[in-house]
């Protein structure tokens, strides 16, 4: 430490900003389940509401995208030079997994619920990329 008044340690501000943010993503995580909860309940009636249910997990989506931006914008450099290697390989390897189930499925290989196994193979690399990096927590 170079001063008495550095602590080393976050600041209330940072410690403030990082309950915010997990607020935040945790509502957008719940709103996601709810609606695909709705979706996998009423989704396969043939109603006119069937659309409305087929795009209601978008808008969660689309919050914790929103959630991500501002939080990623209110990040000093240090800590936006940790947090992006986890993104950066998260979504290389997202895509990469769609790619692959997509060449699979044009071979006539069906991959039941691939979707989510984008999502998951994307998460899962982003934390493991951010514990190799030490990435703050959020």
């Amino acid at each position: 430490m170079t001063s008495d008044l550095d602590t080393g340690g976050e600041s209330s501000i940072e410690l403030r900003r990082r309950r915010t943010f997990r607020v935040r993503i945790w509502i957008g995580i719940g709103c996601l389940v709810l609606a695909n909860l709705a979706l996998a309940l009423w989704g396969r009636d043939s109603g006119p509401f069937r659309w409305v249910l087929a795009v209601l997990p978008l808008l969660p989506i689309v919050w914790i995208v929103i959630v991500m931006v501002l939080r990623a914008r209110q990040m000093d450099e240090y800590q936006v030079k940790l947090f992006f290697p986890g993104l950066a390989v998260g979504f290389t390897l997202s895509m990469v997994t769609a790619i692959t189930l997509g060449t699979l499925s044009s071979a006539g290989i069906a991959v039941p619920t691939s979707g989510w196994l984008v999502a998951l193979v994307g998460l899962v690399s982003w934390e493991f990329t951010n514990l190799l990096v030490r990435a703050p927590s959020a």
